[in-house]
């Protein structure tokens, strides 16, 4: 058994899921980063090494979710409702597809120029994964309800945010489209982009509704 198999071993049974949810988060974090500062340069080289650390990560994120998932099947008792353990497990673990998604499809059709309004929403990722490392810890006590709400609208805000930049980046492409495979393609990968904020809007409104239940 390893040191930290062990560890987890002597822990009662509900810090497990609250390790395991907060490696989650700190997991989704490091993979929003690796993404945004991945394409920041914008050139194929650059890429091409993010796209694999970025698969790396989605790799240890399913990890972390199937022992999630594992020790949820072997618990009768739970320190939070079962659905909402579950429904964060795999927001979580969707938000680190999309990045994940986004990253194949750069390379997949041999992005050379990776559009500003891109890195702009890849900053927005980061920024709503970075407000979910708090919230999520907030569930071990969900004392400070007031501050658990101003995180979860800061949040919406950044949801909002990506919806407007979403809109402005298809504006873009459509206001002079020669080229139909390349606006698809473009198309697609902000699509991922948005959706990863809107996996993270909802993590943290499951959060919301936990807490409001619990504290």
């Amino acid at each position: 058994m390893s040191l930290n198999s062990l560890i987890r071993w002597l822990k009662p049974r509900e810090m497990v899921f609250f390790d395991l949810l907060d490696a989650s988060a700190a997991n989704l974090v490091a993979t929003s980063k690796c993404f945004s500062e991945g394409i920041a340069g914008g050139d194929a080289l650059g890429i091409a090494a993010m796209r694999k650390d970025v698969k790396e990560l989605e790799h240890k994120g399913d990890e972390i979710t199937h022992e999630l998932l594992d020790n949820l099947d072997r618990t009768f008792v739970t320190p939070l409702e079962r659905e909402d353990i579950l429904a964060l497990t795999h927001a979580l673990d969707d938000v680190v597809d999309c990045m994940d998604a986004a990253a194949e499809r750069l390379v997949l059709y041999k992005i050379q120029h990776v559009l500003p309004i891109a890195k702009d929403m890849a900053n927005l990722v980061v920024r709503g994964a970075e407000q979910l490392q708090p919230l999520i810890l907030s569930l071990r006590t969900m004392t400070d309800v007031k501050g658990i709400r101003a995180r979860i609208m800061k949040v919406t805000t950044l949801e909002n945010q990506s919806d407007a930049l979403f809109h402005a980046a298809l504006a873009q492409l459509f206001e002079n489209p020669t080229d139909p495979i390349y606006l698809m393609k473009w198309k697609e990968i902000f699509g991922q982009l948005e959706d990863a904020v809107d996996r993270i809007e909802l993590v943290a409104k499951v959060i919301g509704s936990t807490v409001m239940r619990n504290a």
